[in-house]
């Protein structure tokens, strides 16, 4: 439905005009104008409307037409291609599925475009600012008749009055959010709208709350739901030392709590400071009803701590609060109140600002800092935040325990914080999603504010640096194990913004898909030049553009939570073998789902003496390559002879040859005959030392007779004798220059040795795709049907053969036409050559 408030042609247009280049082909645009001229000229179903009476019109036409679901939107909006069917894609696989909305780019009105990347389904978020989800929702049609549409009294808050009555039928259940882009719109203005604040006083009578809807900001509400009753809250706060800070802790609680059910819980972890002992002692003294001392023995588990104040007070709410938290307003206890005692809510989160007044904790991210991490820390304690979510009450999947309200019944009934394995750094986070997970709300409020210096007990209390990161890994790994799906897709985050720093930075294109029903590969090469190039990337490029799988590369390994959240199928492993690497490798094959591959281009164990690559492997490098090779259920390989001499390694190892990507090999120039004497060089690169000193006498054999060109490498010893000299080049750049040497006869020496046994006759391929015809030495890796001169590796044969060449050049330029066409035949990264990359990259 393009609903045209505005009378312009041109935004119908406009609109229209997208939803031709859409990739879902199933769409019925209809549209509802005020503008007798739009609505004649438009081409598509159209009624007009006067004095506001859209709603009806929009409920008439979905009444009588044949649609499975209904979408409204502004005329002017631009679709993206794909966002249509993405969302085709998600109602077909979710049959439960009532509402949905997508994410949007927004344009200002000086053209400049930013994005707005929204949260899953967020009750509180919708409430107290439904503008940032309340735009543009698909409704499946049968839903929406049996509700009656839209409300034509509502009709300045439509979307937002019709999903709270699909709330108030069905809770959560079937409203769905998809994180790709739909649309770009215009950025809507934030305004008063007293019809929106009537519906949410409407929709909270509705499920019996007496509440009152303050809108303190235009367009974001605050929510007074309204309570009579005033349980007792147990204040729980850990002491161990730092004697100044829990002092100034209890004196404000004391001094600016307005709410008097409460009792404050001081409990001493083993202090062992006397001026600390000695001032819990006088409070002890004191034998107050509302502050009371309690001792923790032992080594300091806050989980555990927790857990047995947990199970031996009578309150219906636990308050954990740091030590070093300050109070600064007098209702901090009851804003924490009037969400916790909600029926469907678990845990409350306070804003906690630093010293300097700006965010220490503002709701937990999941996946942050490979874990979880806290939000929008560093900025302004008054900031907005990213689409002004630091202003207005939330849904987060965890909040952080320095000011953290827990319904007492929801810890009971999980079991509590976990003390064996999460005791110090993650407990808080486990335990709200597992709370979360028993159906509850977490909410995080901007409305409760209390202040902090940020010194954390239970990381403290672990000696020692190493010992802090043994306990902090543990934990990780833990925290990675039980939940490593959710904290890949943090339902109060989205997709497309980052998981590094303090989140909400955008990452929309970075390791994105195109093509998402594809299968996903993730491939780490294992270097920017040759083999990561011929084995790696430029193999999974040629798939990406053939269509036959998507994703992407990366020169590090990614985290679990990064890896998860990307989605591989595929991952493959190139030339993994130093220990971190295969550490790396372990904790995909631990945590991950996806098919691993190992992908090798040499024979490592055995490198020739003089390359310049021995130093770089590790000492024992057999032993690495069998348990990198073991971790992974594929074992890639570029030649027949390096799977027989690495047989034992895997049961499954398949060959797939080295092949020559189109885009820098298929148009290749070349000149002949362009030099004085005819021009004869070699080209490679730096671990080619040895081989070189086969040829080293026949170059100055025949340095009189021809220009002697080399390219990459060139002994100094043979300087002299050597007519031109080129330095090496970055690898996109190799066939080009290397195409521009205009050699009459190319050069293949290789020693012969396993090394170079079971390697690929890559330097043939591409010296044909130049045209340059050749001669190589007669090893293994060199025979078969290209034709080429193979010679012994006898001064004499290669003297002969040049000469050979040399005496009928036309012959020798034949031989290299036809060298360049069986290349270009049948060596290059295309057709079967592509299916045979898929077919070893992917599980049978």
């Amino acid at each position: 439905m393009i609903l045209d408030r505005q009378g312009s042609l041109a935004d119908v247009i406009t609109t229209v005009g997208s939803l031709s280049e859409s990739r879902y082909p199933e769409l019925v645009p209809m549209l509802v104008s005020a503008n007798a001229e739009v609505v004649g000229e438009a081409n598509i179903p159209a009624r007009l409307v006067q004095d506001g009476s859209h709603v009806e019109a929009i409920n008439e036409l979905v009444a009588g037409a044949d649609l499975d679901w209904v979408l409204v939107v502004d005329a002017g909006v631009e679709f993206t291609s794909t966002g249509l069917l993405a969302i085709a894609q998600k109602v077909a696989s979710d049959p439960q599925c009532r509402a949905l909305y997508a994410d949007e780019f927004q344009l200002t009105e000086l053209g400049a475009r930013g994005a707005c990347f929204k949260p899953d389904f967020n009750l509180d978020l919708l409430l107290s600012f439904p503008l940032s989800l309340c735009r543009y929702w698909f409704i499946r049609a049968d839903v929406f008749r049996t509700e009656g549409g839209f409300d034509p009294i509502f009709a300045d808050a439509m979307e937002l009055e019709f999903i709270l009555r699909l709330v108030e039928r069905d809770g959560l259940v079937g409203l769905e959010h998809v994180d790709e882009v739909l649309l770009t719109s215009r950025v809507p203005q934030l305004r008063a709208n007293p019809v929106e604040q009537v519906a949410i006083e409407r929709h909270l009578e509705q499920r019996g709350y007496q509440a009152r809807v303050e809108s303190f900001l235009p367009g974001r509400y605050r929510i007074d739901y309204g309570h009579e009753v005033g349980p007792k809250v147990s204040i729980v706060v850990a002491v161990r030392d730092h004697l100044s800070l829990l002092q100034r802790c209890v004196d404000s609680l004391l001094e600016k709590t307005r709410y008097g059910h409460y009792e404050l819980l001081l409990v001493d972890c083993e202090s062992q400071e006397p001026a600390t002992r000695q001032w819990l002692d006088g409070v002890e003294a004191l034998d107050s009803e509302q502050v009371k001392v309690w001792r923790f023995a032992g080594e300091l588990n806050y989980s555990a701590m927790v857990n047995a104040v947990a199970m031996s007070v009578e309150s219906d709410y636990l308050l954990l609060l740091s030590h070093d938290v300050r109070i600064v307003h007098e209702d901090w206890l009851e804003q924490l109140l009037n969400h916790a005692l909600r029926p469907e809510v678990g845990v409350v989160g306070a804003k906690v600002l630093d010293a300097m007044g700006c965010i220490e904790q503002a709701g937990i991210i999941l996946g942050l800092h490979e874990v979880a991490g806290r939000t929008f820390v560093g900025e302004p304690g008054d900031a907005a935040g990213y689409m002004n979510r630091l202003q207005v009450p939330q849904n987060y999947s965890a909040v952080g325990s320095a000011c953290m309200m827990v319904r007492r019944e929801a810890f009971i009934a999980v079991d509590g914080m976990d003390a064996e394995r999460l005791g110090a750094f993650y407990g808080d986070v486990d335990l709200c999603l597992r709370i979360r997970a028993s159906g509850l709300l977490n909410v995080w409020t901007p409305d409760c504010v209390v202040m902090r210096d940020g010194i954390d007990l239970p990381v403290l209390a672990i000696d020692g640096a190493l010992a802090r990161q043994a306990a902090l890994k543990a934990e990780r790994e833990q925290m990675l194990q039980r939940w490593l799906p959710v904290l890949a897709r943090d339902p109060a985050y989205n997709a497309n913004l980052s998981l590094s720093g303090h989140g909400f930075g955008f990452e929309y294109g970075t390791r994105r898909v195109r093509h998402p029903l594809l299968p996903q590969v993730l491939c780490y090469p294992a270097d920017a030049t040759g083999c990561g190039h011929y084995r790696i990337r430029q193999p999974l490029e040629a798939l990406r553009e053939a269509g036959l799988v998507e994703g992407t590369f990366s020169g590090t390994h990614l985290t679990p939570v990064e890896l998860e959240r990307f989605g591989a199928q595929t991952v493959v492993f190139q030339r993994q073998i130093m220990d971190p690497q295969i550490e790396g490798m372990r904790e995909v094959k631990a945590l991950s789902g996806a098919f691993r591959v190992y992908e090798l281009d040499d024979y490592l164990p055995n490198l020739p003496l003089k390359s310049a690559h021995r130093e770089t492997m590790p000492r024992d490098v057999l032993k690495s390559l069998r348990q990198a090779v073991a971790l992974t259920d594929r074992f890639v390989v570029s030649t027949a002879p390096l799977a027989e001499a690495f047989a034992d390694l895997h049961s499954d190892i398949r060959v797939v040859p080295n092949c020559l990507p189109l885009p820098w090999w298929s148009n290749l120039r070349s000149r002949r005959r362009r030099g004085s004497k005819p021009r004869v060089g070699w080209a490679g690169g730096s671990s080619h030392q040895g081989d070189l000193e086969l040829i080293a006498d026949v170059v100055r054999e025949l340095a009189g007779e021809v220009e002697w060109v080399f390219f990459g490498m060139c002994p100094e010893k043979l300087r002299p004798y050597v007519h031109e000299f080129h330095i090496g080049v970055p690898i996109e750049l190799y066939p080009a220059k290397l195409a521009s040497l205009d050699l009459d006869l190319a050069l293949a020496p290789l020693e012969q040795n396993l090394f170079n046994d079971c390697k690929s006759n890559l330097r043939l391929l591409e010296y044909g795709a130049c045209g340059f015809p050749v001669i190589c030495s007669d090893v293994l890796c060199y025979r078969g049907d290209l034709t080429a001169t193979r010679v012994k590796n006898r001064f004499k044969d290669w003297v002969d053969a040049i000469r050979m060449h040399l005496s009928d050049l036309k012959a020798t330029a034949a031989a290299g036409d036809t060298l360049r066409a069986q290349v270009l035949g049948n060596w290059m990264l295309d057709g079967e050559n592509l299916v045979r990359w898929r077919a070893a990259w992917l599980p049978d």
